[in-house]
């Protein structure tokens, strides 16, 4: 049996940066997703601070009504992160 195969769920990172849990694969954090079937609008998207990694949450509402596309949703995050590190 390959190591994916078994529990995706328990293979996770935290990401400090976003203060969320980090999935390694995209196939992990969908099926981590498809454990929660009661909620709505839980989406999987790629983390806007760590290449290869993927995070589970709800949408923002204004990129669910349009208002924003995910380039400037990440442009967003990346300015807060360096605003928070120059806080520090």
């Amino acid at each position: 049996m390959s190591p994916r195969a078994h529990n995706p769920a328990a293979r996770w990172t935290y990401c400090n940066d976003c203060e969320h849990r980090g999935y390694h694969a995209r196939s992990d954090a969908k099926a981590v997703r498809k454990r929660h079937p009661g909620e709505k609008g839980i989406a999987v998207f790629a983390c806007p601070h760590t290449d290869g990694m993927f995070h589970v949450g709800h949408r923002p509402e204004a990129l669910s009504r349009g208002d924003i596309d995910r380039g400037l949703l990440r442009t967003q995050a990346v300015q807060a992160l360096e605003i928070r590190r120059q806080a520090i």
